[in-house]
């Protein structure tokens, strides 16, 4: 167990057993008044560590950018703080009412006259009847103890066990719910482009602008949806004609149950993302495309760094729970414009609470603290192992983190970005005219591709209807092989580099680099 699970652990066992002697009445008065000094050790050890930011120790507060407005988890936080703030008072008084010295001279080398009635320090003379007053701030401890537990059992039913349990195995079994319980990571199954049509389940405000879905997969197609936490799916959403098609990070990968989650946030403007949010509901169906992409850690025993600003946490809060239900730790740098608009706060905030020794959280608010700047960041993230980092957000952002990442010693290649949309293609200088030979449903055609055209547009020019989906790159619907010859594409988000030197291309961002040129589907 963990050093603070440990402390834990031990520190409610001894309230327990204090509270049962207490209850017993006047025949354990004895062993009461030293099952409670043991406490008030406890109690103050504990607000010593603070200062010292000992590993494995939660902060007793919140950093600031992490807190929030009160709401349904604040009132478990109140209860908490009433039921200790009042035994810390009953512990005074008791300490007051009880001739110390008397119990403490059992002690080698302490004298009855340091303590209690024969050192003439009275504490508790002002009160009147102390004892009443001690009765009454334990009784209201107690009882506010017994809200919290109701309070519990009412809305927190999910968090009794690891409560109760103190602390989670190693390993796969701390996320026996989720697909991601395999220790080895596999490969994502072969996407297709064809689109599958499924069932809203829930729907769950974030923010005011964010809203997440669940999505029920049925059990004959759930291989198919085996995703990878960091991946994507690629809906088509019905408010124009044709369809709009648009990628949305999974927030959480398939799980055991057949569920999995997107999270959505309003953009200006955006036909898709306002279409979303104002009109689906749970119950509505919804058609998309298997999960795609290609931002995932290859180890979920590996340390990772995770930077994301605003909607970017979406892909990041996946990773980040897939690598704490393996054996690595995190450090999540989050950017958001202000605590209001803090997307999975209680979530991760539940998460640093399960996992305090493996998961360090910075929140950065841009409406108390600016745009966070490379040195900013980098004083952030200073002490951490320059360890595979993953970063998804705006391209400002990115291009910061991307410089800061640098000089803290991440080396390129250990550096993923996830774009929200895909880079303005730019025709290559050796692009060049080809004739083009193609296998598409079992039959062979052949075309001419202009200088700087695209497979997929000189496809459908010629009156083929090759599958495609998103357009721009990321999500793989279109890909195809190349047999003979050579293209070069402007942008990929979704092929492996495995992938691209087995001869896998994107369509409908490939030119031909080569006068002849054969592809197959």
């Amino acid at each position: 167990m963990a050093a603070f699970n440990r402390f834990r652990l031990f520190h409610w066992l001894l309230a327990g057993f204090f509270l049962g002697v207490y209850l017993s009445g006047d025949d354990a008065e004895l062993l009461h008044i030293w099952l409670g000094y043991g406490l008030v050790i406890l109690l103050v050890w504990r607000l010593l560590i603070v200062p010292l930011r000992l590993r494995g120790f939660p902060a007793l507060l919140p950093p600031k950018g992490q807190r929030r407005k009160p709401g349904l988890s604040a009132i478990g936080k109140w209860l908490t703080a009433g039921a200790l703030a009042s035994f810390a008072l009953a512990s005074l008084v008791g300490l007051g009412m009880v001739d110390n010295g008397d119990v403490l001279a059992a002690l080698p080398g302490v004298g009855p006259a340091v303590f209690g009635a024969a050192s003439d320090i009275d504490f508790v003379g002002w009160i009147g009847d102390a004892e009443e007053v001690h009765e009454l701030l334990a009784n209201l401890g107690l009882w506010l103890i017994g809200l919290h537990i109701g309070y519990v059992l009412l809305f927190r039913r999910k968090m009794v066990w690891p409560i109760l349990r103190g602390t989670t195995p190693a390993g796969p079994a701390r996320c026996p719910n989720t697909a991601l319980a395999a220790p080895t990571p596999v490969a994502p199954a072969p996407i297709a482009g064809e689109f599958t049509r499924l069932r809203i389940v829930s729907r769950q405000d974030e923010t005011a602008e964010t809203c997440s879905f669940s999505l029920q997969v049925p059990a004959g197609q759930r291989a198919g949806f085996a995703a990878r936490p960091g991946q994507f799916v690629t809906l088509k959403v019905p408010c124009a004609e044709p369809p709009l098609l648009r990628c949305y990070s999974l927030s959480q990968p398939l799980r055991e149950d057949g569920l999995l989650r997107i999270t959505v946030k309003r953009v200006a403007g955006g036909r898709a993302s306002n279409w979303l949010l104002d009109h689906l509901q749970a119950g509505d169906d919804i058609e998309l495309l298997r999960p795609a992409g290609q931002f995932f850690p290859e180890s979920l025993d590996a340390d990772v760094l995770l930077l994301g600003a605003g909607s970017g946490i979406t892909p990041l809060r996946s990773i980040l729970e897939a690598v704490l239900c393996g054996r690595g730790r995190v450090f999540l740098f989050y950017a958001s414009r202000d605590a209001a608009s803090l997307i999975f706060a209680e979530e991760l905030a539940e998460f640093c609470q399960r996992y305090p020794e493996r998961l360090q959280l910075r929140i950065w608010l841009d409406a108390e603290q600016g745009i966070p700047s490379s040195q900013a960041i980098g004083d952030k993230i200073a002490g951490w192992p320059a360890a595979e980092s993953f970063v998804c957000g705006p391209k400002p952002f990115m291009e910061t983190v991307s410089a800061a990442l640098g000089e803290h010693g991440v080396d390129a290649p250990l550096i993923h970005l996830e774009r929200f949309s895909a880079e303005p293609p730019v025709a290559p200088r050796t692009a060049r005219g080809s004739r083009l030979h193609v296998t598409l449903a079992g039959q062979r055609h052949e075309l001419d591709v202009a200088a700087g055209e695209v497979l997929l547009d000189a496809m459908e020019h010629a009156g083929l209807q090759p599958p495609n989906a998103c357009r721009s790159g990321v999500c793989a619907a279109c890909r195809c092989r190349v047999v003979s010859g050579s293209v070069s594409m402007h942008s990929n988000q979704a092929l492996s580099e495995g992938q691209v030197r087995q001869g896998w291309v994107l369509a409908c961002q490939a030119t031909p680099s080569s006068a002849e040129l054969q592809v197959e589907y």
